[in-house]
């Protein structure tokens, strides 16, 4: 007892500090448990790349599984103004699988998809209506219990906005050619119009005096 009245406020901070320590332990691993048993399945990053090797480009989506069981897929892709663009036919056809065929992603595993760049593209065209603005892009993916995961796509966004872009200056550029060459040809007409009546107006000039020469010819006495 008089050990403990001696080193009393040694003992308390001692407690207290392993209080903390212990407190800190708990609150971690409800954490990493709490992630490990979390109901929030999937994990979605998509991403614009270009292959080293050969120079193709696309967009990629890569699906994790974070849930302990594994999942079986509905449908993933992208939403964009309210509507889904949907790619799991793509992916069975790409990857040849029948169009029955159920995609599953096991426990802690993953699903990665490429995207043809301009398929996409022309479908945000048609969706905008030749608007130049894509705003609120995202990436989406449905489990077979109809349950949702959505996350950002800007990378993808501001990259589909960067090649709007581009085809509308190239489009601009060919109908300034287009105006250009048409004037041209006007232009090139217009003279050869003038070359025609020029010729037309000589010959009847000509026609005209070779008929007077011809009648003074034929009064001349002789």
């Amino acid at each position: 007892m008089t050990f403990i009245r001696e080193y009393f406020e040694i003992i308390v901070i001692v407690l207290f500090i392993l209080s903390f320590v212990m407190l800190a332990l708990i609150l971690s691993m409800n954490k990493y448990f709490a992630m490990y048993f979390s109901n929030k399945r999937f994990k979605i990053i998509t991403s614009y790349e270009v292959n080293a090797n050969d120079g193709n480009k696309y967009f990629s989506i890569a699906i994790y599984n974070n849930n302990i069981n594994e999942v079986r897929l509905a449908g993933f892709g992208y939403v964009y103004k309210d509507q889904n663009i949907d790619f799991y036919s793509n992916y069975l056809l790409d990857h040849h699988l029948p169009s029955d065929h159920k995609i599953v992603i096991h426990s802690r595993d993953y699903l990665t998809t490429r995207i043809n760049v301009n398929q996409l593209k022309t479908i945000i065209s048609d969706i905008n209506k030749g608007t130049l603005d894509v705003k609120g892009m995202k990436t989406f993916v449905t489990d077979s219990l109809g349950l949702s995961t959505t996350a950002k796509a800007k990378q993808v966004q501001d990259q589909l906005v960067m090649m709007l872009r581009i085809d509308q200056a190239i489009l601009r550029d060919k109908k300034r050619e287009q105006i250009r060459k048409h004037r041209e040809e006007q232009k090139l007409f217009k003279q050869k119009q003038k070359i025609e009546r020029n010729i037309k107006i000589k010959d009847k000039t000509s026609g005209i005096l070779l008929k007077i020469k011809g009648f003074f010819n034929f009064k001349r006495p002789h």
